[in-house]
């Protein structure tokens, strides 16, 4: 007989967005699960985001409660977050997001039906809030399944329940057990300053313990696109975060090497990647696929070196990168 979810908890961080937080919580109030709770989390809390919500909680059917988190940075959103959940099942999505009404209750069937699923994902397909320049939706074609540039993923028409399985923070539903066990969600960046690889090193913890990963295609959730994230630079940025999160993931579980051995891995990343820098040079600008590839891979391994010579200069980042638990540090 399935194990039955004693409830769900929704948490949705927030940083400084009141517009589109609303945008969230209204297409919130169409879920078909009848009982649920919800959380705001509002991050390097802003009087704003309160008085939004308090408003909008006037007339919802579902009210959402306020959490204040001063402290900068999503996994500390995200982590207090769990603090003021009542749920055994957690369900985490961003700010900018809507969602098919069975969402909630297509995760809910499958923890019920699937007791030893530790986790799952589903659906994150795009909303253009306004017309993508033509290069995106080309690119977007040689990544069909999963665009990580975008937090997009769609691969499969079916539900999966494997030990690899992935998902992206927009659309991840947890047990409140299995994130405690695990040690919650690295961090990812505190402001600009980019340290570690936050939902896609849950990912990695769930793998190391063997945990079962679910992928349930009816958990569907759109994210939306706004203008300023379908530019170049937009996708420059996120390769260096994502070269940033490479680093961290190399040396969270081994251990950062002393000062030669980080030289050494310098070197290394400078000796493999010196053609694509000089390529980068020639193709800036261009958008075709190919060209494409060649500069955010330039822009990724560019990344990866910055946080070596970070590593190389800083004690404090140092111990960071080792820290195991986040969840009850944050």
């Amino acid at each position: 007989m399935a194990a039955a979810v004693v409830g769900l908890t929704l948490i949705v961080p927030t940083y400084r967005r009141p517009s589109d937080l609303l945008r969230c919580l209204r297409s919130v109030q169409a879920q078909t699960l009848p009982e649920f709770e919800v959380v705001v989390v509002d991050n390097a809390a802003d009087g704003r985001v309160e008085a939004a919500l308090a408003t909008f909680n006037v007339g919802a059917r579902v009210a959402a409660r306020y959490v204040a988190e001063p402290r900068l940075g999503l996994h500390n959103a995200r982590h207090a977050g769990v603090r003021a959940a009542s749920g055994e099942v957690l369900v985490f999505t961003d700010d900018d997001a809507t969602f098919d009404p069975g969402w909630l209750e297509a995760y809910v069937r499958h923890f019920q039906a699937h007791p030893e699923m530790a986790a799952a994902g589903g659906p994150a397909r795009p909303v253009w809030d306004a017309p993508p320049p033509a290069w995106v939706p080309a690119y977007m074609r040689t990544q069909p399944h999963m665009f990580p540039i975008l937090s997009l993923l769609d691969p499969f028409d079916e539900f999966r329940l494997t030990r690899d399985g992935y998902f992206f923070g927009v659309n991840m539903a947890i047990r409140r057990g299995v994130l405690l066990e695990v040690g919650g969600f690295n961090p990812d960046s505190f402001g600009s300053l980019w340290l570690g690889d936050g939902e896609s090193g849950l990912n990695r913890k769930l793998w190391q313990h063997g945990l079962l990963v679910g992928y349930v295609p009816q958990a569907l959730v759109y994210h939306h696109v706004p203008a300023e994230r379908m530019t170049l630079e937009y996708f420059r940025r996120r390769q260096a975060n994502d070269g940033a999160c490479d680093m961290y993931a190399r040396f969270h579980d081994t251990g950062v090497p002393g000062r030669a051995g980080l030289v050494r891995t310098g070197v290394g990343i400078a000796r493999e990647s010196a053609r694509d820098w000089v390529a980068s040079v020639v193709l800036r600008g261009r958008t075709d696929p190919r060209s494409l590839r060649v500069q955010l891979r330039a822009v990724r391994a560019w990344s990866r070196l910055e946080y070596v010579w970070r590593l190389l200069g800083s004690a404090e980042l140092r111990e960071l990168v080792t820290r195991r638990d986040w969840l009850q540090s944050s």
